[in-house]
């Protein structure tokens, strides 16, 4: 059985749900796979080093509504003619909606039957919105099945009134071995970054509002006055990052904050390695339906061998099990995430420990191989 995979985000484009997929897929049989994404920046290195099937096209930049409807229709045209000219057992759709849409309607032309994956945000932003809305729990309810990353997407799609058979949980996956680096290099780069006399703190994320950026830097002044050698490094870019380098200002934390930009796949695992506690809390924007599906860059951060510091909001705690691998707090309570983190930056035995059962629960529960291979057991 072949199965081809559509979808409107995928490596290079950084992210959760392109890591997600490629984890995974990079995992399945190569001669059972197709795959057609996007042609972005960078896209040869990628497809260079794998030799699954790749077919790359151009599609627009954004996530507005009428971006996604364009986005739609090109990923259409474009399966259409791998279909026409390859035997396409299954077709996987990436994302509920835009990828979604477009297997839906292959499904209604050729009748291949297909499975659509729900990441959590991209099913809670547009449930509720009348044409949308009803466009998706179409596609959900005609899916052969539905691939969802956790128990808390997993409710919400029941609510939709999917059948609880029709549901497989596929856990982002993670490649621990991908999160090793040598000692000079991380020497190296605490050097260039001057961290040699500092207790640095990580996030890795897009800069959006629901990722928790802003109540970390309204937290650190409490922090420094325990660990005034305190650094914090935000890894990542998006359309908050305005708002957060005014707070910086604001709160006179030129010197405790460093924004590190964009910093590619083969770059990152020496960020997660040189920080000394890894922090995302993220929280839920209910009138936006914004919230964290999962959470995979906590499971990074714990491949790294690092514990972490999670908002307790959305499905954050499939990934994050409070006082296992990291601890969960308050995302809208500045005090406490403020002692969460100092407890854990003092505290380093303790620290240590949750960042060696993290290192170990990647091991046994999230390794891409084993997602991997109850998907293909599952839907292949």
């Amino acid at each position: 059985m072949v199965s081809l995979l559509i979808s409107s985000d995928f490596p290079p484009i950084p992210g959760g749900q392109s890591k997600y997929l490629y984890n995974i897929w990079n995992n399945l049989p190569k001669d059972k796979i197709y795959i057609l994404a996007p042609k972005v920046w960078g896209f040869e290195r990628i497809d260079s080093q794998n030799d699954f099937h790749i077919k790359r096209v151009s599609l627009p930049i954004g996530d507005g509504f009428i971006v996604k409807i364009i986005k739609s229709f090109l990923i259409l045209f474009h399966a259409i003619k791998i279909i026409i000219s390859n035997k396409v057992d299954a077709i996987h759709c990436g994302q509920a909606f835009s990828a979604g849409f477009a297997g839906y309607l292959c499904y209604l032309i050729f009748g291949i039957p297909y499975i659509t994956y729900v990441h959590g945000a991209d099913f809670l932003e547009f449930k509720d919105k009348i044409i949308f809305g009803n466009i998706l729990h179409r596609i959900l309810r005609d899916s052969r099945k539905v691939i969802v990353n956790s128990g808390f997407t997993r409710e919400a799609i029941l609510r939709d009134n999917i059948k609880p058979e029709d549901i497989i949980v596929i856990t982002p996956p993670v490649d621990p071995t991908l999160f090793r680096c040598s000692i000079e290099d991380i020497i190296k780069l605490r050097e260039r970054l001057d961290l040699n006399d500092k207790k640095v703190l990580l996030t890795v994320s897009r800069l959006v509002e629901r990722k928790g950026h802003d109540y970390i830097l309204k937290s650190l002044p409490g922090i420094i006055k325990n660990i005034p050698n305190l650094k914090y490094l935000i890894v990542g870019e998006g359309n908050y990052r305005k708002v957060l380098e005014k707070m910086v200002e604001e709160l006179n934390l030129k010197k405790h904050v460093s924004f590190i930009g964009f910093v590619s796949d083969e770059e990152l695992p020496k960020y997660y390695m040189l920080c000394d506690l890894f922090v995302m809390v993220s929280r839920e924007i209910i009138e936006r339906g914004d919230v964290e599906g999962f959470g995979i860059v906590y499971l990074e951060a714990n491949a790294a061998g690092k514990a972490v510091v999670a908002g307790r909001s959305g499905r954050v705690a499939d990934a994050v099990k409070d006082g296992v691998n990291g601890i969960l707090v308050d995302p809208l309570n500045i005090g406490k995430i403020a002692e969460g983190i100092t407890r854990l930056l003092v505290d380093n035995q303790f620290r240590e420990d949750l960042g060696r059962r993290g290192y170990e629960r990647v091991l046994t529960m999230f390794d891409s191989k084993v997602q991997a291979d109850k998907l293909f057991k599952e839907t292949f």
